[in-house]
């Protein structure tokens, strides 16, 4: 038989084969070198593989080389058998100007050989287990029946060269394209997700011949997904948990064949099946569930063309989700604008979470409640704020992230809808006897996609249960609420991020960036009221000998203790300043100079008085501070010439001898303002 290598590519003839049933199940590597050249000394080429079994691959390959040529050198079909009992055929075969060996493994005899088995594992320094455990998962074939596969292949080698199996195959993809393209027209036109996931079942049950057909959709209020047979098998499944899916769930599998566990066969009592397939219905990163092909004999093109509806029907999905969206959104848009002025008054975090709660409460008509926030350790959750019940025994009540209904919710991000709190397996408690009803719901409170706290709310008046309608309008609230969250939470840390920037961290007072706006603005104040503004420089004495001698720990804590003596003499209107290292500024409006001098007086001896460790070795015997004092305007009209005025006086209560107090003069000229 001879190739024609303008019509087929060698990895397109691969392709072709592996659609065969009987071949699929073998590692497909095609070798080739030039028609003319010496099979003795010319190298093997490798032209194209489908590999499934990769060690399987890298085991036999190496020792087949030989095996190979004496193939090609004879054009006759060989079997061989390899290390543990592996088994592969060679089918030689001839183009115009190359020849080629088709090699296919992957396969195993019943009987293992542990000992080739261990020989392996030394030359590969690897664990002899490792190996067997791989070699045990390998289909199993006599030698008789890989020799029949590999007659049965060169027969359809035949077939393809004379177009036989292209044209059935080219037939039957164009029968299967023809009734997608159909299938896809007329599911532009449903409106349902049942209509969609019905036509989805009758074209994978029609053009694929797949015997056994279920859709799974996630089901946002029980946290799982939903079952539906649609082909093959009872419409009424069941429900699947997401965490027994979890392999599924975290990644978008794709034409991938797993044998159903105990676990799932248990939840899907009316399957009988052996493996399944699972196509992923993803659509913008969203997954809405998954396709399962319950023992589907998957041929090579099916994959893809199964992939290719399953993106359509996902993409459909999205549309309807999207119109559904539009018309919630669109019903809800006027009394949320009404909730969002409402939110967008709360002034601080408690006044918005107290707002919050009760406008929750208003929507679903829920006369208990509360809203549960998560401790900053993320492992626990308290009530903050309470609806309908005794507030001792609110304050009282903890329960950790994961743990009974609130901490579920918190653990899992997903809201949850109870019709009964004693009947839902999901629940299954006792009810409370302080709740009127069985029926609860309980929504997340979500910063961005971390879940802060909960809402839950109980008793619904009349008496009724909550509903659907209630949770999609309480989701739509929380999501509003997690806007409003996110702005108080950002306006605090604003606030608290402005009052850092011009806070001494040592002290705990204004620093040197806070003095000038605000001196300024006294002044400008003073002048319009014709009023008097006084302010006092103020340095310790010899601190940086203190400091030499004493450490700088105790230094700081000098200066904290002189920050503490300045606060508790001056008045709330007044602004005391750390100017920096050892030097204070105090800003002292409608105050005379006169009276700005016994304020002075007055910090000056509560400092002298104070004790301060080891200030018997300083030059006074102890730790005071010297004075200058400079009032608006007599001694300065702008906040240069104040300030100036000010820190002469300082300089020359320290000449004068230190621990003094200093008025200052008018001055005329003022230091550059890049100096202060």
């Amino acid at each position: 038989m001879v190739m024609d290598d303008r019509k087929n590519k060698p990895l397109d003839l691969l392709a072709m084969l592996k659609n065969c049933q009987a071949i699929a199940c073998y590692n497909l590597t095609l070798y080739c070198m030039p028609k003319d050249g010496d099979q003795r000394t010319v190298s093997l080429r490798q032209c194209g593989s489908i590999i499934q079994n990769p060690l399987c691959n890298q085991m036999v390959i190496a020792f087949l080389e030989e095996k190979i040529k004496n193939a090609l050198d004879n054009n006759r079909l060989s079997i061989c058998r390899v290390h543990g009992g592996l088994l592969s055929f060679l089918v030689p075969f001839r183009s115009v100007s190359t020849v080629y060996c088709l090699v296919g493994e992957g396969v195993r005899d019943k009987s293992i050989n542990i000992q080739q088995v261990e020989e392996l594992a030394k030359t590969k320094k690897t664990d002899a287990f490792a190996i067997l455990e791989q070699l045990v998962k390998l289909p199993v074939k006599t030698f008789k029946e890989v020799e029949e596969d590999a007659r049965q292949l060169r027969a359809i080698l035949l077939d393809i060269f004379e177009g036989k199996v292209c044209r059935s195959l080219y037939d039957k993809t164009k029968t299967q394209l023809s009734g997608i393209m159909r299938s896809l027209s007329q599911m532009d036109e449903l409106q349902t997700v049942e209509d969609v996931c019905s036509l989805c079942g009758k074209l994978f049950g029609t053009l694929f011949d797949f015997p056994k057909i279920a859709i799974a959709l996630r089901d946002e209020k029980h946290n799982g997904f939903k079952v539906k047979g649609v082909w093959g098998l009872p419409e009424d499944m069941a429900g699947i948990p997401e965490n027994k899916l979890s392999f599924l769930v975290s990644n978008a599998v794709v034409k991938k064949d797993i044998k159903l566990s105990k676990d799932l066969k248990n939840f899907l009592p009316k399957v009988i099946a052996d493996h399944v397939n699972y196509f992923p219905l993803e659509s913008n990163d969203y997954l809405f569930g998954f396709v399962a092909l319950f023992d589907a004999e998957m041929q090579h093109m099916d994959g893809t063309l199964v992939e290719l509806i399953t993106n359509r029907v996902a993409s459909k999905l999205m549309q309807l989700k999207k119109n559904r969206d539009q018309l919630l959104a669109g019903s809800l848009s006027s009394s949320l604008m009404t909730l969002t002025n409402t939110l967008l008054s709360a002034e601080s975090k408690e006044e918005l979470y107290r707002n919050l709660l009760e406008t929750a409460a208003d929507l679903v008509g829920a006369a208990r409640g509360s809203i549960m926030l998560v401790d900053k350790t993320g492992k626990r959750l308290q009530i903050g704020f309470s609806k309908g019940m005794n507030e001792q025994l609110a304050q009282s009540i903890t329960v950790n992230v994961g743990e009974g209904i609130a901490g579920k919710v918190a653990s899992d991000g997903f809201p949850l809808l109870v019709d009964d709190i004693e009947k839902d397996l999901r629940v299954g408690i006792q009810n409370r006897p302080r709740f009127k009803t069985k029926s609860l719901l309980c929504m997340p409170l979500k910063l961005k996609d971390k879940t802060i706290g909960v809402i839950n709310l109980s008793d619904k008046e009349n008496k009724k249960v909550f509903t659907e309608a209630d949770m999609n309008f309480l989701t739509s609230f929380a999501n509003l609420a997690s806007l409003m969250i996110e702005r108080t939470w950002t306006m605090e840390k604003y606030s608290f991020l402005e009052q850092l920037s011009v806070t001494d961290s040592l002290t705990g007072l204004y620093n040197r960036r806070f003095m000038r706006n605000r001196l300024e603005e006294e002044i400008s104040r003073s002048s319009r009221h014709k009023s008097d503004i006084s302010v006092i420089f103020m340095d310790l004495d010899y601190f940086k000998t203190y400091n030499d001698l004493c450490g700088h720990l105790a230094g700081d804590r000098a200066l904290q203790k002189t920050a503490e003596i300045l606060m508790t003499i001056v008045r709330d209107m007044d602004i005391v300043i750390r100017y920096g290292g050892e030097e204070f500024f105090i800003i002292l409006p409608d105050t005379a100079k006169s009276e700005a001098i016994v304020v002075a007086e007055r910090i000056r001896r509560e400092i002298e008085k104070e004790t301060f460790p080891c200030e018997e070795n300083l030059p006074l015997g102890r730790l005071t501070a010297s004075f200058g004092i400079a009032s608006f305007p007599e001694d300065g009209h702008t906040f240069t010439t104040l300030i100036h005025s000010a820190d002469m006086a300082m300089y020359r209560a320290k000449a004068e001898g230190r621990n003094r107090i200093v008025p200052g003069i008018p001055v005329r000229s003022a230091r550059d303002d890049t100096n202060l």
